[in-house]
């Protein structure tokens, strides 16, 4: 054999790649959710739930948790802690404003119609456009991961707070890694919005594609 022995090089497809991102982004959020609620307040102290199981149950079973919440932990005093915030309005408290059973619903509308946009975007990428697949795979793992919370409880979880230094009360709005996921994302397709359609007779192909016309 020529040069040795073969080495895969294949790059996973379009699909895997924004299964592993979705996957990966909906459980690192989940996971830091159930850390608030565990760190942040003590449900699961006042549930009697001690281990694993039973706090993965109460996390999905508890609601409205705001009043047993706890002093917030400084990551770094002067412009980060994290306090547990229940949020039943949009990313940065967004449309408090409308009423709640109709909030709740115009959400969850909101959220679904989301999902269909991604996949209804993403079939149209082309295998090469990572960046833009990535940038949607943040887009439908930050929706999913606030839907699930919707959901289960009516309302997100949020519990970052970033503030000018040494003055909380002049901070960011609370958020959460699904938030984060949703704005990098966004941010992402604005940078590079829109896939390039190859046209029918081939232009947009890489060049090793077509023939050049002396070998026809």
């Amino acid at each position: 054999m020529r040069g040795g022995p073969l080495v895969s090089a294949r790059r996973p497809s379009k699909w895997t790649l924004l299964a592993l991102v979705f996957a990966a982004g909906v459980l690192i959020d989940q996971w830091s959710k159930f850390l608030a609620v565990d760190r942040l307040t003590t449900a699961f102290l006042r549930a009697g739930a001690h281990t694993l199981p039973e706090k993965l149950s109460a996390y999905f079973r508890l609601s409205y948790l705001e009043p047993l919440a706890t002093e917030p932990y400084y990551v770094f005093r002067p412009l980060w802690r994290m306090a547990y915030v229940e949020n039943p309005a949009a990313a940065f408290s967004m449309f408090t404003f409308v009423p709640p059973a109709l909030r709740y619903r115009m959400f969850i509308v909101i959220s679904i119609a989301a999902v269909f946009f991604v996949f209804h975007y993403y079939r149209k990428l082309a295998p090469s456009q990572r960046f833009v697949q990535v940038s949607l795979a943040f887009v439908l793992a930050g929706t999913v991961g606030n839907l699930v919370d919707r959901l289960a409880r009516r309302y997100v979880i949020d519990f970052v707070e970033w503030y000018w230094w040494n003055r909380p009360d002049l901070r960011w709005p609370t958020f959460n890694v699904a938030d984060s996921l949703l704005v990098v994302g966004i941010a992402m397709l604005l940078v590079h919005p829109a896939p390039k359609q190859a046209s029918a007779s081939g232009e947009g192909r890489p060049p090793g594609n077509k023939r050049a016309a002396s070998n026809v």
